[in-house]
């Protein structure tokens, strides 16, 4: 919780699981304190990941494959549309609030550019959070774009999502947080909870009656 950037705060990590699609395989190409990676919601998932700082290799709650340069996961790999890349890289500095270097490894502009090459190159799907600015958005400018926000030391802080398939087709890895606030997501867990019970109350043939419907109609 305290590394620069993680992103396993209330709100935030309930927005990206939202929109994680279900995958054969999932890869973090900047791993840091593994805030998505090692969430309650992830906590079944083997992540492929790649972080320079080796200190951040320690102590995360289970075990992960780490490469130690996100270039050398992507070139031992080959992937396809089954496969899922998370990518939090070092932001810009010039979309930081501080405008000052944080990192140990941090990243100049060209290092984005090579960055953001090696992402429309790629077959995966491809979730990457990063502050809005003109490069990424000329870059990815034929991908789906989602601003958010979320309160920090120094205040409310600007960030967006920026994913190569529509959030809203895909079929979600996990569905346990759905909703866009607290709100939402106990009132969705209540609908939930009372549709099974009705279900569960049902005879033998009207529950198959429903399934029937619902495939005809290719709800599940």
């Amino acid at each position: 919780m305290k590394y620069t950037g993680n992103k396993n705060i209330p709100g935030v990590i309930e927005f990206l699981i939202n929109r994680l699609p279900k995958s054969e395989r999932y890869f973090s190409l900047f791993m840091g304190g593994a805030g998505l990676e090692n969430s309650v919601y992830t906590q079944d998932i083997t992540f492929y990941c790649s972080e320079k700082d080796k200190e951040q290799w320690k102590n995360k709650g289970k075990n992960f494959v780490i490469w130690e340069c996100y270039r050398s996961l992507i070139e031992d790999n080959v992937f396809t549309s089954e496969d899922f890349i998370f990518a939090d890289p070092p932001y810009m500095i010039s979309t930081r609030r501080s405008k000052k270097k944080i990192y140990k490894n941090e990243f100049t502009v060209p290092d984005h550019i090579e960055f953001l090459n090696y992402m429309i190159s790629s077959t995966a799907k491809i979730m990457i959070t990063h502050p809005r600015c003109d490069l990424y958005d000329e870059k990815l400018k034929d991908w789906s774009i989602e601003e958010f926000k979320y309160m920090t030391r120094g205040g409310i802080f600007h960030d967006a999502l920026y994913t190569n398939y529509n959030p809203a087709d895909i079929e979600l890895m996990n569905y346990k947080c759905l909703g866009n606030d607290f709100t939402e997501r106990q009132a969705i867990k209540r609908q939930r909870h009372n549709i099974i019970k009705k279900f569960k109350k049902m005879n033998k043939h009207k529950k198959e009656a429903i399934i029937i419907e619902l495939k005809k109609n290719k709800l599940i």
